[in-house]
């Protein structure tokens, strides 16, 4: 989980229907940590003395489709975690609308009791599946977060071009869908990109220097945005946002081109739309390596 030079104190060990999951504190950090088949997968961090600030730099570059739309009024984040980026959002823009939905209600509980979690009038996190709750929400929103993670896997019905598909009926005539392709350990993003481009007109990722993590932007209707109005949205958000989203550092992201090119096969459902909440309950709850699996390696 870390290294033997920096001791850490496990705060708690919670074990889920769906996660063994780990709060453990280490100097000025407090994380949480999902393990899968041995190995310990890194959920959230945040700093003690700085706990409104955005310790991981996913977190980071999960800000990017804020370059689109700077004053989103509607979003959705599939994932809680321990909530980090929805708290600091509701604190940036306090009348947006957040809806979180998270299927694990033990990592909402310890979202709130480690990592200053708080729901509000405009915040609020629903127990549930995430495609389902796409499925039946029956709201437009300008943005779509995809963070859903399960020990060292992403649950497979949440990567399918269907879902995908789902996600955008579920957007604005020009939301954006932001989703965490984890790192450079991650082999599987060239089959992300093909399949995200059946549904997107634009698809963008960004990844910190060290390719430590990995972020895909992609927008349902592209008017091809010049980099001069992207600036401009730049300059016009929360100086907050600013101080976590740099625009140089992404607009060179931009301009690089592709970090990532298409290859394989479309991710496609892999059971009948009969059999869809029979599927969630085994790809949630079952080890996801032992069905459809998309799987992450380890890295941290």
């Amino acid at each position: 989980m870390t290294t033997e030079t920096e001791p850490f104190k496990i705060l708690t060990r919670t074990r889920s229907p769906f996660n063994d999951i780990f709060v453990i504190e280490r100097e000025n950090l407090r994380e949480m940590w999902f393990q899968g088949k041995g190995k310990f997968y890194l959920q959230t961090r945040i700093d003690l003395d700085r706990p409104s600030d955005m310790a991981l730099v996913y977190t980071r570059l999960l800000l990017a489709p804020l370059l689109w739309n700077p004053n989103p009024s509607r979003i959705l984040m599939i994932g809680l975690g321990g909530g980090v980026l929805p708290r600091f959002l509701n604190e940036v823009y306090p009348e947006l609308a957040i809806d979180v939905v998270e299927v694990d209600a033990y990592v909402t509980e310890l979202a709130r009791r480690y990592f200053n979690f708080k729901e509000g009038p405009c915040l609020r996190v629903f127990e549930d599946d995430g495609r389902a709750f796409v499925k039946q929400c029956g709201h437009k929103y300008d943005m779509v977060f995809l963070d859903a993670f399960k020990g060292g896997s992403v649950p497979y019905h949440l990567k399918t071009f269907e879902f995908y598909r789902e996600i955008a009926q579920s957007l604005s005539e020009e939301g954006v869908l932001v989703t965490n392709l984890y790192g450079k350990s991650n082999t599987l993003k060239p089959r992300d990109r093909k399949t995200l481009d059946e549904v997107f007109q634009r698809v963008d990722f960004f990844e910190d220097a060290e390719r430590v993590a990995t972020v895909c932007v992609a927008v349902l209707n592209d008017a091809g945005v010049p980099l001069e109005i992207l600036q401009k949205c730049s300059s016009d958000l929360p100086e907050k946002i600013q101080r976590n989203l740099s625009w140089l550092e992404n607009v060179d992201m931009i301009e690089s081109g592709n970090l990532v090119e298409p290859s394989g096969s479309v991710f496609k459902d892999d059971f009948e739309a009969s059999q869809f909440f029979k599927a969630v309950k085994r790809n949630n709850r079952d080890n996801p390596f032992f069905n459809h699996p998309y799987p992450i390696r380890n890295s941290s």
